[in-house]
């Protein structure tokens, strides 16, 4: 028995691990196809037929339907069509298969089944397509990739074979499982840095000498009341731009409006944070528009107002590792007391522990 199917088994039962129902689905439909197809005896020639009539229908059922909990009615009603499709291929007397085969993926449609199945594979592509292009999940493209290299097992795209464009399919599905739950675990979704967590894996395997900067943007609370927490997230997405470009720095959002920025040579490590300092400081953010408000002249008309901007600023404490402080957590604990005493001082500037 080939492997393929249990590879494809695998790749399911990872996505439900990490919860992407939507990938889980169309795994089990590329899975339970690829089961069919490796038996001999059960199935026999209506393993590809029963792939061609049902497979793409399910991608399209997985694709358009909003992604279910897993303890659902729209995850029990998924399954439930697995099975049916399962005892279809199983127990369906010969008349009726016969009938089910004139009938679908499209029966009224004069090409071949194969060629219909990897159409509406391709069609299904195009929905997963779109909400990456929308959203920018990888999760998305990663389906998209997968149903488009399974509408190249029916359109047998150079002669690799049914069964291996399935399993090349599942393991790119299988492969955006595991990248899009990477990016949860250990990037921020407002801001795309790597967050807390990575900055505490990165600290536990540091050695040798290194800086560790703790900044803080100014005065964040009174701005979200002021401006609201749209305007906020946009001060933050900014503030982060900035520091991903720092000097010889790795940026972290370490929480809130607090981030952490990694020196791994202290050397210059002062003059870099004066430079992110001062260029956080010269950043205008535009900030988001209020609705239109009508003219007092004219009725229905509707005055347009000006694009916003403001500036803010940020304070950075900086600490290295010395003979005084060898853990990463000391380091850090002291990058931190130099920005309260940055703050103290009036803020936006930088202190270094000396």
């Amino acid at each position: 028995m080939s492997f393929a199917p249990l590879l494809c088994a695998l790749a399911f039962a990872l996505a439900l691990a990490f919860r992407r129902h939507r990938a889980a689905q169309i795994l089990a439909a590329i899975a339970l196809a690829q089961f069919a197809l490796a038996d001999d005896g059960a199935l026999g020639l209506r393993a590809v037929s029963a792939a061609t009539m049902f497979a793409p229908w399910l991608f399209l059922a997985a694709v358009l339907v909003p992604e279910p909990p897993l303890r659902s009615r729209r995850m029990l009603a998924f399954a439930g069509l697995l099975g049916f499709v399962a005892w279809l291929a199983l127990a369906a007397p010969e008349h009726v298969w016969r009938g089910l085969e004139d009938a679908l993926p499209l029966g009224a449609l004069s090409w071949r089944p194969s060629r219909v199945a990897g159409t509406l594979c391709l069609v299904a592509s195009v929905v997963p397509l779109a909400r990456w292009l929308r959203r920018g999940a990888p999760l998305e493209l990663a389906l998209a990739l997968a149903l488009a290299l399974a509408a190249c097992a029916w359109f047998d795209v150079a002669g690799v074979g049914f069964a291996r464009w399935l399993t090349i399919a599942a393991l790119v599905a299988a492969l955006g499982v595991v990248y899009s739950s990477w990016r949860l675990a250990f990037l921020d979704a407002l801001t795309g840095l790597p967050n807390r967590r990575a900055l505490d894996e990165t600290l536990a395997r540091l050695s040798g000498g290194y800086a560790l900067a703790m900044v803080d943007v100014d005065h964040f609370k009174q701005f979200n009341d002021k401006h609201g927490h749209d305007a906020g997230d946009r001060v933050l997405i900014e503030v982060a731009r900035v520091l991903a470009k720092t000097r010889g720095a790795a940026a972290f959002r370490f929480g809130g409006e607090e981030f952490c920025l990694l020196f791994r040579k202290p050397d210059g490590a002062a003059e870099a944070c004066e430079e992110t300092r001062a260029a956080i400081e010269a950043t205008a953010v535009a900030l988001p528009k209020k609705p239109a408000a009508k003219s007092k002249a004219g009725k229905g008309t509707k005055t347009k107002e000006p694009q916003r901007t403001v500036n803010v600023t940020a304070s950075i404490g900086l600490a290295a590792r010395d003979a005084k402080r060898r853990s990463a957590q000391e380091v850090l604990k002291a990058a931190d007391q130099c920005l309260y005493r940055a703050k103290g001082k009036g803020r936006n500037q930088v202190v270094a522990e000396r």
